[in-house]
């Protein structure tokens, strides 16, 4: 049913500024006013704003979150500098001259990452191996393994295990297809087998312009882009800044007087793990442990996009911040201060209840630090900060269960100095190595074991139960076979010394007689009091003629008839029995368990460290006075044992053939008659054992090859 003519005026009259959209099933008019849809869209596009800025604003509430330290290790002329340099052109299109310190750049929308080139000297790998997130092992292919990646490879074991890849450079250098391939799948294969099982593996194969290939750079930093990275439990629990920037900021004036005196100093960096609070002190890896004279919270100097959008900085002039190798976001000076798109107050009032949050870039300044710190301070190693509790500022025993590294060549013995490397601190300490000997009786043993592992005692900064440390012998410059001493685990600690007192060292006194008598002998020397004796009464005691035991404290008025007055003390001579009678020039020796003396000594280790007993005599050596030192400066490569392949059992005249040699149709006829000739051997002989004498058809057929023993 239509609409006439005469209707639709009436209709237009009606439905005026309106339009008819369609008919439903009815052929009704759907009719709509279009000024109401006009304002409703201009509603909802006011609605989608405004749930845009408070998105945007809602994510700016956000803590952003703390760049991530991308650690490039590996032996020295390997290509860590130019993988950096690559990295980094890829990301923010700049062109670095040289790395030196830490380098943040934006890897995306909500990611940050900081490169950092790991330090090829014991105290920078230590350092590095505790704020890494990720790290790029490089290895040269050419090369092959070095020891530097497998030292590092420790470290990481006992401070925290974060993400690895290997890197493979000097590809270029292989100039054979087959040989390439090969070696490509030999390292692969040994990578994930002694380094770490299922990582991820990228190849440089050469340069073009002076960095690696596009292409191969492209697919390391996307997937460096995209990967989840795993907190690791001590990073999380302990706050710690990775420093990007240094300054001296003593007075001229006091530096001029004396050019030795204590200096104060201004650091920069991201705080990481948990919030810092007002009053924590920190501890300077290598320098020791110091109050915090000034924080200050400064603007972020490389904002992630949507940061920078807000407070209105060039997302440009942000992309990347490198302040020690010369590229500055911002410069700052020591007497300015920035503050949040915040209030004062809440900012203030928030940082004394919560402390500062992780991912603030903090402004520290320490007074009072050792000269020596600014004056060998080097860009190429970054310094560590890590604020301490009041429980790690207490120093006290602890007991650990430590194992000598397999490939370190010296054994370790008892008082001689090694540096641990545990939680923040690194310090040198004097152990006392010892085993259990049943019961709560544990025997102090002069080395470590060679293949097993043994307890350590020793006195230094506590540490909580379970945290894992490592051990070296010395900081020195020059490289040794392996640097890495032993690896353990904190079991125990107490400030006071029951440890130590648990720790027994078996001994030897040594003894005269005084005189003999048919089976008894008084005893002198041995003892240094009757209630010594009368505690150690029945003790076993030997010579080198018979064996006997203590009686009990030799009766006064014998030892006044066998000593003159005056001449010896009259206390600590004992009555002792032996099998038979003993001669006065006989020594008697009796075994004990005495307790060891206590080991009170231990600091922060900022030189090369204490030399061993060996060491000082070595330096006393006129002729050789380093006759043990382990210098290597060439390359200290590493070769794996491949597995040989199973090549099967050989037939030798020794061993005989349970297969019928007339149907074997691989043996040859020389073979076939010498199986033969051993059958016959066997037949004959009459002294064979009775498993040797059975020649029958064997359970499995006779297609299966079986050897014995032929006996002549």
């Amino acid at each position: 049913m239509g609409i006439d003519s005469s209707s639709f005026s009436s209709i237009s009259n009606r439905y005026e500024g309106r339009f008819v959209r369609h008919r439903d099933y009815n052929n009704s008019l759907i009719i709509y006013d279009k000024k109401s849809d006009d304002s409703r869209n201009a509603q909802s596009q006011a609605a989608t704003t405004d749930q845009k800025e408070v998105q945007l604003q809602h994510d700016l509430e956000e803590e952003e979150p703390v760049p991530y330290v991308v650690l490039v290790q590996g032996p020295p002329k390997v290509g860590k500098s130019m993988l950096i340099k690559s990295l980094v052109k890829f990301f923010t299109m700049h062109h670095l001259d040289n790395v030196r310190g830490p380098i943040t750049v934006v890897s995306g929308k909500h990611r940050r990452l900081q490169f950092v080139e790991c330090p090829n000297d014991v105290n920078g790998m230590i350092d590095a191996a505790k704020y890494a997130d990720l790290v790029l092992f490089c290895i040269d292919a050419s090369y092959g393994f070095e020891m530097e990646t497998f030292e590092f490879f420790n470290l990481l074991q006992v401070h925290g295990f974060p993400n690895v890849i290997g890197v493979l450079s000097h590809l270029d250098k292989i100039k054979c297809d087959g040989q390439l391939k090969v070696t490509k799948q030999r390292l692969s294969r040994q990578f994930r087998n002694e380094i770490y099982g299922g990582a991820e593996l990228f190849y440089l194969s050469r340069l073009d312009n002076g960095m690696y290939m596009d292409d191969e750079i492209h697919n390391l930093a996307m997937f460096i882009s995209v990967m989840k990275f795993n907190p690791l439990s001590w990073q999380t629990a302990h706050p710690y800044v990775l420093v990007d920037h240094f300054e001296d900021v003593t007075s001229p004036e006091r530096v001029q007087i004396d050019n030795t005196c204590d200096r104060n100093i201004v650091m920069y960096g991201y705080l990481r793990g948990s919030n810092f609070k007002r009053g924590t002190k920190v501890h300077i890896a290598g320098a020791g442990d110091f109050p915090v004279y000034g924080i200050t919270s400064l603007a972020d100097p490389c904002s992630l996009p949507i940061a920078a959008k807000m407070k209105g900085v060039n997302d440009k002039e942000r992309l990347f911040y490198a302040p020690m190798s010369g590229l500055w976001g911002l410069l700052y000076d020591k007497d300015a201060e920035y503050v949040d798109e915040l209030n004062d107050n809440d900012e203030v009032t928030r940082s004394e209840i919560e402390g500062f949050r992780a991912g603030t870039y903090l402004k520290l300044e320490v007074h009072d630090v050792p000269f020596e710190m600014t004056k060998n301070i080097d860009p190429n190693c970054p310094i560590l900060v890590g604020g301490i509790s009041l429980e790690d500022e207490n120093v006290g025993y602890m007991q650990a269960r430590l194992k000598r590294h397999s490939w370190h060549r010296k054994l370790l013995k008892t008082r001689d100095p090694i540096i641990v490397s545990a939680g923040w601190r690194r310090y040198q300490t004097r152990p006392i190595y010892a085993q259990e000997d049943g019961g709560n009786r544990l025997h102090r043993i002069d080395s470590t074991p060679e293949h097993t592992d043994c307890l350590a005692m020793f006195w230094g900064p506590l540490a909580p139960p379970d945290t894992g440390f490592v051990a070296v012998h010395n900081l020195a410059g020059n490289k040794a076979a392996f640097r890495i001493s032993a690896m353990g685990v904190i079991l125990d600690f107490t400030q006071a010394a029951e440890i130590v007192a648990k720790i027994l060292k078996k001994c030897n006194q040594v003894g005269t007689p005084l005189q003999t008598f048919k089976k008894t002998a008084p005893i002198k020397d041995m003892f240094t009091s009757d209630l010594e004796i009368d505690w150690l009464k029945g003790a076993a005691i030997q010579t080198a003629r018979a064996r006997g035991n203590v009686e009990k404290a030799a009766k006064k008025k014998l030892v006044s008839e066998l000593i003159r007055k005056g001449d010896q003390r009259r206390e600590g001579i004992a009555s002792c029995s032996f099998q038979h009678k003993i001669s006065l020039c006989d020594k008697v020796f009796m075994r004990v368990w005495k307790q060891v003396s206590e080991l009170k000594d231990s600091g922060d280790c900022t030189g090369q460290g204490m030399e061993s007993v060996g060491e000082l005599k070595d330096s006393l050596n006129k002729v050789d006075p380093a006759r043990r030192q382990q210098t290597i400066t060439q390359r200290r490569g590493v070769v794996f044992a491949e597995k040989k392949k199973n090549t099967g059992n050989r037939i030798c005249k020794e061993y005989q053939c349970k297969r019928r040699p007339k149907e074997c149709k691989e043996l040859s006829e020389k073979e076939r008659e010498f199986m033969l000739e051993c059958r016959r051997r066997l037949r004959e002989c009459k002294e064979l054992s009775k498993k040797e004498r059975e020649f029958s058809e064997p359970k499995g057929g006779w297609g299966k090859l079986n050897y014995i023993r032929i006996g002549h």
